[in-house]
């Protein structure tokens, strides 16, 4: 039990730095490790004002000198690490596989609310990443049981996948369709989890992606230009592919066994 509650704190506390990457890196402020401030009032923020969760609850969700609305990103962000955190100990304890199941997660959550907020995935985050998932599959040290080949090869169909759909939607519409940050995503993606996820979560964040976009035209009275996140998607297909990937290639290798 303590360890458990160990991981949960440690998961708000990793949270909250995530927090401070997520509206820095966009902003390219190097120095992620000053002091933290409003970014309403530019005030400074005392630490017992600044702890994860708790302070934003003690706050009621406003700053303590300027009182306005604190993001509803920054409870968000610490709670689902926390989850995260205590999901991957139930699967892994201690151990390097949890560690390194971690430091993925972590890395797409930065990820996915960047997108999110700001339409932008950073390669600070997924080049280091992939390097990462690379290196452990190396020395066989991948949490998801990866050999060295298949997240070399996974990398580089991940990413020349993506690049090949951008290039031909762009020779027919003459227009930018993805970001390259996608098809970096999914070079991370390939050294992480290997080939054998690269179906699963281009055709569920493609699938995901255009309900979402219709629903959201529809709702707004956009027209078929909106931009949307797609990196999100990408995400939320590889949250999903840890659940359902096994029955996703069972029902395609056996479509009419029930």
């Amino acid at each position: 039990m303590t360890e458990i509650i160990g991981i949960i704190i440690l998961g708000l506390i990793v949270g909250s730095f995530l927090n401070v990457c997520i509206i820095r890196l966009p902003k390219q402020k190097d120095n992620i490790f000053r002091e933290s401030r409003c970014v309403k009032c530019k005030n400074k923020i005392d630490w017992y004002n600044n702890i994860p969760l708790l302070s934003y609850l003690l706050l009621g969700g406003k700053c303590k000198k300027c009182k306005k609305k604190i993001s509803w990103m920054y409870p968000v962000v610490e709670g689902l690490t926390a989850i995260i955190f205590y999901m991957s100990y139930q699967n892994h304890e201690l151990s390097l596989d949890l560690i390194f199941t971690l430091i993925f997660f972590s890395a797409l959550v930065v990820i996915f609310f960047t997108d999110f907020n700001y339409f932008l995935i950073f390669d600070v985050v997924t080049l280091p990443l992939t390097a990462l998932g690379v290196i452990i599959s190396l020395f066989n040290m991948n949490p998801f049981y990866i050999t060295a080949l298949d997240s070399i090869f996974g990398a580089v169909i991940g990413y020349l996948t993506i690049y090949l759909i951008r290039w031909i939607y762009f020779k027919i519409k003459k227009v930018e369709g993805m970001g390259l940050g996608d098809a970096k995503l999914f070079l991370a993606i390939g050294a992480w989890l290997g080939m054998s996820s690269l179906l699963f979560v281009l055709f569920v964040s493609a699938f995901l992606g255009s309900i979402y976009g219709i629903v959201y035209i529809v709702i707004n009275n956009k027209n078929k230009k909106t931009e949307l996140a797609y990196g999100c998607f990408i995400i939320l297909a590889v949250v999903l592919y840890q659940f359902f990937g096994k029955d996703f290639y069972n029902f395609i290798n056996h479509p009419f066994v029930l």
